[in-house]
């Protein structure tokens, strides 16, 4: 046991140590540290910002991505749920969605641009639009996939629709809810950097563009590295969530 607990806190550090050593290649290769800094000085750099700018950059773009991500993942599960419920809703819903997810949130920028103007609203727009389809579509398929028995056998009883959806489907369509959860994570990250960029005032990529401008390369990278950290955590919570709801249901566990 011991050694499997060993293993799994070693295993995941082999992929780093493997790109970190890459890294160090061709930073030794280029033999140009302003364009492409080694790791060495990129993590002074990060040292440096943390007396900066830096904790309010996080706190910054956590707000932009805690408030799009909210909306979108409420809004996507509500609509699934609703869809779900109502096959005319479904006929409705279901082409729509197919046909605005292809568009990628950058996309939208110039829209967002005008609408809302430089500022923070532009990223929790984007964040918004990219997480809403992910969880939508993961939890309309699980709902698609829900055992009819169960459904029929709690209508047969007397249950209501609204006790059917609370007590049947959202149980049963959980793994499908944190699937969709965790891939809309993953995209609101992206459309968090892409809006902090271009369209944001405060922020991690708001910052990534102000290092580019005065070509401090070091400072790119350990924003860039920054990022990366901060959505690895991120979904480390929503999967200690979903260790946490695969006491309640089991078919979550395989998922973990």
């Amino acid at each position: 046991m011991t050694i499997t607990r060993i293993m799994r806190f070693v295993e995941p550090l082999i992929g780093v140590v493997g790109v970190v050593l890459l890294w160090m290649l061709v930073a030794r290769l280029a033999a140009n540290a302003t364009l492409v800094p080694p790791p060495a000085v990129v993590w002074q750099a990060f040292v440096a910002m943390l007396d900066g700018d830096l904790p309010r950059d996080i706190l910054a773009s956590l707000a932009h991505l805690g408030v799009g991500y909210g909306l979108g993942v409420a809004t996507g599960l509500a609509l699934a749920l609703a869809a779900g419920s109502s096959r005319w809703l479904e006929a409705v819903l279901d082409p729509l969605a197919e046909f605005l997810r292809p568009i990628s949130p950058i996309a939208w920028i110039p829209i967002a641009i005008l609408m809302f103007g430089v500022g923070r609203l532009v990223p929790i727009y984007l964040i918004f639009y990219a997480s809403l389809f992910p969880i939508f579509v993961s939890t309309l398929d699980g709902i698609r996939h829900v055992n009819r028995n169960l459904v029929n056998a709690a209508q047969s009883l007397g249950a209501s629709r609204s006790t059917v959806l609370v007590h049947v489907i959202v149980p049963a369509v959980l793994p499908s809810i944190v699937a969709g959860a965790r891939l809309s994570l993953g995209v609101a990250w992206m459309a968090l950097v892409a809006g902090e960029i271009v369209g944001g005032d405060s922020g991690i990529g708001w910052r990534i563009l102000w290092y580019q401008e005065f070509f401090q390369m070091d400072r790119v990278m350990a924003a860039i590295l920054i990022v990366g950290a901060l959505g690895l955590a991120a979904d480390s919570v929503l999967r200690s969530l979903q260790r946490a709801l695969s006491r309640v249901n089991p078919s979550l566990a395989s998922g973990a």
